[in-house]
């Protein structure tokens, strides 16, 4: 049978709490129990400079390093536009002990507003997916432009994971954060995959904001759901976007003056 990943379709009850003022909100990280962190997970952010940021995009391949390489594990605003698709890429290895399959929900915070003058947030999560398929912009360097980043055996799945967000926090309101859980299912031994998800980045509308600071999206946790004996091990991860002074407005809108560079 072939193996499909797909999220829960019974709701995640997310309890989130924390405020985000300056830095990224660190959680503690413990395994219950005794549990073997039996699950490897790697969060990153897809090379701003190899994929078009209206679509979203990237490969994680070899973990390579760079604007234009694979992945960076920080971003500048300068390589950004009021609007843009900001991409994260998370690898789960699966160790070559684990028997049966699996499922792990996993965590994600990011800042809904800039640590400094207020002004540019990440909204929310607009799309999320396992990152099968040839990928946009010839970047795959696995088997037919596909990523590398892969090695499950995996047919191409055409169901995206689903997800629970918690929106409630006010975009542009000091010190807002905002998360979601994502499931995903059917983990097995040497499993690779890449979990991609698009973060829009939002803009205020109020042409005389000047924001400062940084963004933040992180990696918070990941619970293993099918085994009390089996642990995760790969939450507080942290990809900060710097400079958000230097992301550029949205050439489209009048109030965008002077155009983007």
């Amino acid at each position: 049978m072939f193996k499909k990943y797909t999220t829960s379709r019974t709701l995640i009850a997310l309890l989130l709490g924390a405020v985000l003022v300056g830095q990224p909100l660190l959680l503690g990280k413990a395994f219950a129990g005794g549990a073997t962190p039996a699950f490897q997970l790697d969060f990153t952010a897809a090379a701003p400079l190899t994929y078009n940021h209206d679509t979203g995009g990237g490969a994680f391949d070899n973990r390579d390093v760079g604007r234009n390489k694979d992945i960076v594990e920080s971003l500048e605003g300068g390589d950004f536009t009021c609007g843009d698709l900001v991409t994260y890429l998370t690898q789960i290895t699966v160790d070559a002990g684990v028997v049966g399959n699996h499922t792990l929900d996993i965590t994600y915070d990011w800042t809904a507003d800039s640590t400094g003058k207020s002004g540019v947030a990440f909204d929310q999560i607009v799309s999320t997916r396992i990152n099968y398929g040839v990928i946009d912009g010839g970047v795959g360097e696995g088997l037919g432009g596909t990523d590398a980043g892969i090695s499950d055996n995996a047919p191409l799945s055409t169901n995206p994971p689903q997800m629970v967000q918690d929106l409630s926090e006010t975009l542009f309101s000091k010190g807002a954060s905002r998360s979601a859980v994502i499931r995903v299912n059917n983990l097995s031994a040497n499993d690779k995959v890449v979990l991609r998800f698009d973060l829009l980045l939002s803009c205020d509308a109020d042409p005389s904001t000047s924001p400062t600071g940084n963004l933040f999206a992180q990696l918070s946790k990941a619970e293993v759901v099918t085994s009390s004996s089996l642990a995760a091990n790969g939450g507080e991860q942290t990809i900060p976007l710097k400079h958000v002074e230097d992301i550029k407005c949205d050439p489209s809108d009048p109030k965008c003056q002077p155009p983007p560079k």
